[in-house]
């Protein structure tokens, strides 16, 4: 895919995001491993958000990859744009919502 048509389906799906109910975080496979980015906030408020990077079957530390502290979307908008970077890397993304009863 060429550069210009990659970044016009990143924006595409950047847009739509935000319309997709409930989804706060994305598990992507490729091969045996696992990765996951999830959106996380520190108050009931939608901000201050970070995005959270976390290579699950790598043994590697959880990164911040990105954070906001007034815009909402700001997070959203990232956390999702990496995760089609990672697919166009060869993985494959799913949206997930995660349990914040088994969450820490």
């Amino acid at each position: 895919m060429t550069f210009l048509k990659r970044s016009a389906a990143v924006f595409a799906f950047s847009l739509l995001a935000p319309l997709t109910a409930g989804a706060d975080s994305w598990s992507c496979r490729h091969g045996n491993d696992v990765r996951e980015i999830h959106l996380e906030e520190t108050t009931e408020n939608p901000v201050p958000c970070q995005v959270v990077y976390k290579k699950l079957t790598e043994g590697a530390e959880d990164q911040v990859l990105w954070n906001a502290q007034n815009d909402a979307a700001y997070c959203l908008q990232k956390a999702t744009a990496f995760a089609v970077k990672l697919e166009s890397w060869g993985w494959t993304c799913v949206e997930t919502i995660r349990d914040e009863s088994t969450a820490n």
